[in-house]
């Protein structure tokens, strides 16, 4: 194999490298930036069956913040309630107006921490020991949403550090048999680099209409990015150190 020959074949598989790397690398920001997002708009809201003195509700806002499986908790008076339906809906807060003055019951609105929601049921049981609540909704699909890109970042995650340990493993493997450091592998390391760049930004310009979409949308972390591109040089010089010990 001729040398311009050998450096469009390393390019072409830095190339591919670049792009899958950078495929991961996107598919688990947005993993991680959706299910950031939709962890912090999650709430539980538990509402009161009866009418609390201020000093009651004041005792149970303090409970329900001891937990470390809270981040934050808001009460909710009934007045509050009715003044944010009549924003939110001013049709419907007049047919409940028809009913009663306010027949909203005050309710507690609960953030949980990012690690309780993998056993949220556990802490609706201890919440619900708390106060006679009249009622406990919270959105099941969000929820389930939350709990799988989690999973689904995780695996991500994982993955690209086994194929950069597999690339790093490669490239001690083939250092082992030399010590030399020649022009040639340099310049296959080069192309390399240049290819995975490449690569990248072909995956980044696939997915670049995503943008708009602010609750999804992320770059990769600098580091990440630099680690995918010193992956693909390294790979060309292994390829190289590989090619001068055959």
């Amino acid at each position: 194999m001729g040398a311009k020959a050998r450096v469009a074949w390393v390019f072409a598989l830095a190339v591919a490298a670049g792009l899958a790397g950078q495929t991961l690398l996107l598919a688990e920001r947005h993993c991680s930036r959706l299910e950031a997002s939709l962890r912090d708009d999650f709430r539980v809201v538990l509402f009161l069956r009866a009418h609390l003195e201020k000093g009651r509700i004041k005792v149970l806002e303090e409970k329900l913040r001891a937990g470390s499986d809270v981040a934050d908790v808001r009460f909710i008076s009934a007045d509050d309630a009715l003044a944010a339906l009549k924003r939110g809906d001013p049709e419907l807060a007049e047919s409940v107006a028809l009913v009663a003055d306010n027949p909203l019951p005050a309710a507690f609105e609960v953030r949980p921490a990012p690690q309780a929601l993998t056993h949220l049921g556990a802490w609706l049981d201890e919440a619900q020991r708390l106060a006679d609540w009249s009622d406990v909704r919270y959105k099941s699909s969000q929820l389930q949403a939350i709990l799988r890109l989690s999973f689904y970042a995780h695996v991500l995650r994982v993955t690209l550090n086994a194929l950069l340990c597999l690339a790093a493993g490669l490239t001690l493997a083939a250092l082992a048999g030399t010590a030399r450091v020649s022009a040639a592998g340099l310049r296959l390391a080069f192309w390399a680099g240049l290819g995975g760049a490449f690569g990248s930004i072909l995956a980044t310009a696939v997915a670049w209409p995503l943008r708009r979409d602010e609750m999804l949308w992320a770059l990769p972390a600098p580091p990440a990015q630099l680690a995918l591109l010193a992956a693909c040089a390294m790979l060309g010089w292994s390829l190289s150190l590989w090619r001068a010990e055959s």
